[in-house]
Formats: C-alpha cells, sequence, structure tokens
C-alpha cells in the first residue's frame, strides 16, 4: 500500500469549507468594513457572560469570527496552515473532529478558570472570537508526533509569555497556552492508536499493456 501523491487541494475539503464559512461569515458580520459588528460580537461571541444566555451554538459560532480585517487575515492564514496540514496527515472526519473537540475543550477550561482563579475574574465579561484555541490545540497535538516537539512546544509558550509582555490579551493569550497544553496531552496519550494514526490509501497498479510478437499466423 502507498499514499496519494499530494496534488490536489481537493485532499482538504474540510479546510476548503472552513476558509469559506470565515470568509462568508465576516462579509454578514461587517468585518471586511474594519471591524466586526458590535450587535454580532453580543449574540455570537463566546464568553462567560456571554453564556447567560443559555445558547450552546456560541461555540461554535464564535470560531468563524473576527474581530477585525486584519485578524481575519492572520486566521484565515493561520487556519489554512493548522488545519490543512491535519487534514492532509489524518484525513478531513477525524481533522473536524480533533478541531472542535479541542476548541471546545479549551474554552470549558478557559471559562472554569476565570471562575476558579481570582485573578482572572476581571475576564468573566469578556466576548471573544476566533478559531486560535483550536489552531493552538492542533499544533499541540501535532507536536506531540515531532522529534522535537517538546521544543517546539516550549518555544510557543515562549513566544506567546513575550508576546503577552508586549501586547497583552488576557483572555486570548491564557487560552493560547490552555490549547496548546491539552492539544500536547491528546496528542501523547493518543500516539500510536488509530484515532491518530496517517491514513494509508490502497492505490490501483496502472495498467500497462505489452505488445507481444507472435510467430506464425497472425
Amino acid at each position: 500500500m502507498s499514499r496519494p501523491k499530494p496534488n490536489s487541494l481537493w485532499r482538504v475539503p474540510f479546510t476548503l469549507a472552513f476558509l469559506a464559512v470565515m470568509v462568508a461569515a465576516n462579509a454578514a458580520s461587517g468585518t471586511f468594513s474594519g471591524h466586526l459588528d458590535p450587535g454580532v460580537l453580543n449574540v455570537r461571541g463566546i464568553g462567560l457572560g456571554a453564556l447567560q444566555d443559555g445558547n450552546p451554538w456560541r461555540f461554535v459560532t464564535a470560531i468563524f469570527l473576527s474581530h477585525d480585517l486584519p485578524m481575519l487575515m492572520r486566521q484565515l492564514a493561520f487556519a489554512a496552515t493548522v488545519i490543512g496540514l491535519t487534514e492532509w496527515l489524518f484525513g478531513s472526519l477525524r481533522a473536524a473532529a480533533l478541531f472542535f473537540a479541542l476548541d471546545f475543550a479549551s474554552t470549558i477550561t478557559l471559562l472554569a478558570a476565570i471562575t476558579s482563579i481570582p485573578g482572572l475574574a476581571v475576564l468573566a465579561q469578556t466576548t471573544d472570537v476566533g478559531m486560535s484555541l483550536g489552531g493552538f490545540g492542533l499544533i499541540g497535538l501535532l507536536a506531540a508526533h515531532w522529534r522535537y516537539g517538546l521544543f517546539t512546544i516550549a518555544t510557543i509558550l515562549l513566544l506567546v509569555a513575550i508576546k503577552y509582555a508586549i501586547a497583552p490579551e488576557p483572555l486570548a493569550d491564557a487560552g493560547h497556552v490552555i490549547a496548546l497544553v491539552i492539544g500536547a496531552c491528546v496528542g501523547q496519550l493518543a500516539k500510536g492508536s488509530a484515532l491518530l494514526r496517517i491514513p494509508e490509501v490502497t492505490t490501483a497498479p496502472e495498467k500497462t499493456v505489452e505488445t507481444h510478437q507472435r510467430g506464425g499466423r497472425q
């Protein structure tokens, strides 16, 4: 058995669909005009205060939105790279399941930390959007399969700390750390399992036509 040669973007249909939904959602929400419509943020974003309306779909809708156009451009590139690589390696269904599961787990953990850690209580009313938690979760998961994965994770954590010192975003930065660690733990625990086994695709051998010269009558 051999894996097919990577010769088409259609090897990553989930990634393409994800990017298309991101573009459509932000186009409809005013992001392309410069900033996300505040009304959309209030009813589609995620946060401890935002969950008071009891709408679980916020966990999904918040993923596809961005606060402003520069953030959207960064998130499109980030999603294309990280989700695309995951889908290329593990297939569409597993990439989708891993992304949404890691994003959900990271968001729940972050919200739980806000309620239990006094220093984070100031973030209780913050409403956020973006796919970076799921993205950082996938980075942690992929790093668990790399030879220098631990060094990669440590380097990313250092970069997050430097970024926080320069331009702090407490909710997002804390979420990125949580997602990276959760993804790395999932990747390490599931390494070698059927969940994270790179699928092999059987390819039919090419038919060859052989011409034989025969003696005698034709």
